[in-house]
């Protein structure tokens, strides 16, 4: 499914403007403050992770 997603002229290959194009937008959904930039807190509260910590600490 994400590959039909990110494959905008549906010829069944990703091109490198397609893989880009994915990228960005991806960036622009987790950047949820408009800023251009992504904290890690928007990274994490886009992946569903918000107070976890990548990797997780060994405590």
């Amino acid at each position: 499914m994400i590959f039909a997603l990110m494959d905008t002229d549906g010829d069944g290959k990703l091109s490198v403007q397609e893989w880009q194009a994915a990228q960005e937008r991806i960036f622009k959904a987790m950047d949820s403050d408009k800023d251009g930039f992504v904290s890690l807190q928007e990274m994490e509260n886009f992946m569903g992770g918000a107070g976890t910590r990548f990797p997780p600490s060994r405590e």
